[in-house]
């Protein structure tokens, strides 16, 4: 019954944009009812990411970090035999990582291949095959559509850009996440070139996959804790003086980067960045928490950017009230519009955001290299 009522009020209003009803969306009092009566009902929502056997190292990212530097290579080989995911444990050095998530990636592949699974397979080769390219680091997999990785190594470099993975078909995710960090990471070198950035990608839980999906809080709420983790695994594996370390939500993305640093459990980020968000899971920047930051100072931690034409501004009200609205009081910079006509999807893409033309491109790249001060 909710799924019919949330497709019903789905495509009453897809049909609404369509005929340019603007007003409608924004306005009808059924939508904000409907969507109250919907947000009452639990989602259903798988937990991100297989469970982790217990093989007798630390969960806590610091102390596995210092644990891990006294295992000898033949105590890391038998653990690797006691958990074939051992590389997805925060806390574990990156190139370490490597190492051994994709001998994982091989390990599902073979099985892959062993079942007939065609489908599976031809997803592992395709990441196989990206991960020939030099310089990317693979730090998770799993059998359910987990994939983190990072492009340069994030233990080494002056700053760390993590994009956390937004509402996506499965079958999208690899080119989106090749692509995006590809493009963080031009942005990088073009703002700061003498400055190591390592660009991370992170999607290590249960993502919706349509717009509809997106409405829901779920499957932000469900993520939150493991990209908390993740945060403090990057802390802990670094070398040298604490690396500054950006955040960043692309559409839904935000909304988890909100549930992450919301809800009284701190992100140990020093900047989050929203792009294209209809919200962050909260009606002020101070409900949000940095780890080290004051709460009088998350103002100027939290950038929000949004394109005049981006649809998701007529999205329902679901995730709180838009990062770019006043009343938020988070640091809001300008982006233009890339494409011709109004509410054009293609303006809600990161290509948009990221492309030369448009003014928030040179701000984020400010933004991910330490320098947000300069933000105008």
């Amino acid at each position: 019954m909710g799924e019919g009522i949330s497709e019903a009020l789905y495509r009453r209003t897809r049909d609404a944009v369509v005929r340019g009803n603007h007003e409608f969306i924004l306005a009808d009092p059924d939508n904000d009812r409907v969507l109250r009566e919907l947000l009452r009902q639990e989602t259903p929502v798988a937990a991100s990411g297989p469970p982790r056997p217990n093989i007798g190292l630390p969960g806590d990212p610091r102390q596995l970090r210092e644990v891990w530097e006294d295992l000898s290579s033949s105590d890391r080989a038998e653990l690797f035999h006691l958990d074939p995911f051992l590389g997805n444990r925060d806390g574990i050095p990156t190139a370490d990582r490597d190492i051994y998530t994709r001998r994982a990636l091989d390990g599902l592949l073979e099985r892959a291949r062993g079942a007939n699974d065609h489908t599976r397979a031809a997803a592992y080769a395709k990441i196989k095959r990206m991960l020939d390219e030099p310089g990317l680091y693979l730090t998770y997999i799993d059998n359910d559509g987990g994939l983190a990785f990072s492009r340069g190594n994030p233990d080494f470099s002056r700053n760390t850009a993590v994009l956390l993975q937004p509402a996506q078909r499965p079958e999208h995710v690899l080119d989106y996440a090749s692509s995006t960090v590809e493009q963080f990471h031009q942005l990088a070198l073009r703002t700061a070139p003498n400055s190591r950035t390592a660009v991370s990608y992170w999607g290590v839980y249960n993502q919706p996959q349509s717009m509809l999906q997106a409405m829901f809080p779920q499957f932000a709420q469900d993520g939150a804790a493991r990209v908390r983790d993740y945060h403090e695994g990057l802390r802990a594996t670094h070398e040298g003086p604490s690396a500054h370390i950006t955040t960043i939500g692309h559409s839904y993305g935000s909304v988890l980067a909100g549930h992450s640093a919301g809800y009284g459990d701190p992100l140990n980020t020093d900047v989050v960045v929203s792009m294209g968000s209809w919200g962050m899971g909260a009606d002020h920047v101070g409900e949000l928490s940095l780890t080290g930051v004051s709460p009088e100072r998350t103002s100027e931690r939290v950038f929000s950017t949004i394109s005049p034409t981006d649809f998701v501004q007529l999205m329902p009200d679901t995730h709180g009230r838009l990062p770019t609205d006043r009343d938020f009081d988070a640091t809001v910079f300008a982006s233009t519009p890339r494409f011709a006509g109004q509410w054009n999807p293609l303006d809600h893409s990161v290509e948009a955001y990221l492309h030369s033309g448009n003014p928030a491109s040179g701000n984020i790249g400010l933004i991910i290299t330490g320098y947000g001060d300069l933000v105008a």
